[in-house]
């Protein structure tokens, strides 16, 4: 079980959002496609060797906005002494800090995020959040902040002029790997997406995170994605049957996906 290289060959698809013709989605669809699987408590070794029960949640999270951050503090709000480990903490000295660079994140505590309820926990280990959704239930990404829940999905803006002098924004949904989480992302101990351990899922990316799909993207994008991963899927289960190679390689799978 090893950790694949961050460079190899993709296959994406480009459509324009049925909800605004100003912005163009341009998808991967290998990552989408792959069989990734969140596998934090069953051999996730985490990000820092020494603090693997924490799975990527060691530093906190970076708020995407200020909407970001009052929503997460509204659930906050919710937790108890018995959903939330660090409850007494996180209310006598701040559930929130800002980074060197000014920046608001859920504030670390004890080598991890404030809201993660470490092994042994009466309440359950994990994201006190997390496990808060499961008592109102709803989604996690109803109470978590965004990067938790949208996490290794990455979507990204950039804005293009046309040859036309047309300004469009193209909207990348693809996945966050190393490289994301900037500078220091390459010095992680370990990391999910690229190592084999944890692309055993028996659905592919775009199914099991269907829910976050749309909330990134809306639900009609969304449909329009999940048509071109199912017919990307149909092929590639022909070509399979067949052993067409010529086929397989040519539709670049994820080099960590069981072969």
């Amino acid at each position: 079980m090893v950790e694949k290289k961050l460079d190899f060959p993709r296959h994406w698809i480009e459509f324009v959002d049925p909800d605004d013709a100003t912005n163009m989605y341009r998808c991967d669809l290998t990552w989408l496609t792959s069989r990734w699987m969140c596998i934090w408590g069953n051999g996730c070794k985490g990000i820092d060797k020494n603090n693997g029960d924490v799975g990527c949640c060691t530093f906190g999270a970076h708020f995407s906005d200020k909407e970001d951050q009052q929503k997460t503090k509204k659930y906050a709000d919710m937790l108890t002494p018995q959903n939330w480990q660090n409850h007494d903490e996180g209310h006598a000295n701040g559930m929130f800090e800002k980074d060197d660079d000014g920046e608001k994140k859920t504030r670390a505590f004890n080598g991890a995020c404030v809201f993660h309820n470490r092994d042994g926990f009466a309440g359950g280990d994990g994201c006190a959040l997390h496990i808060l959704a499961g008592e109102l239930g709803v989604n996690p990404l109803v109470t978590k902040p965004q990067v938790c829940w949208e996490l290794p999905i990455r979507r990204t803006y950039e804005n293009v002029t046309r040859p036309d002098d047309v300004e469009i924004t193209i909207i990348n949904i693809g996945e966050y790997n190393r490289r994301g989480w900037g500078a220091g992302g390459l010095d992680l101990d370990w990391y999910c997406t690229t190592a084999t351990e944890a692309h055993v899922a028996a659905k592919p990316v775009y199914v099991s995170y269907e829910p976050e799909l749309v909330e990134l993207m809306g639900a009609a994008a969304y449909k329009i994605l999940a048509g071109f991963c199912e017919a990307r899927e149909l092929t590639l289960q022909a070509a399979r049957s067949t052993g067409d190679r010529k086929i397989l390689k040519s539709f670049a799978i994820h080099p960590a996906d069981p072969k």
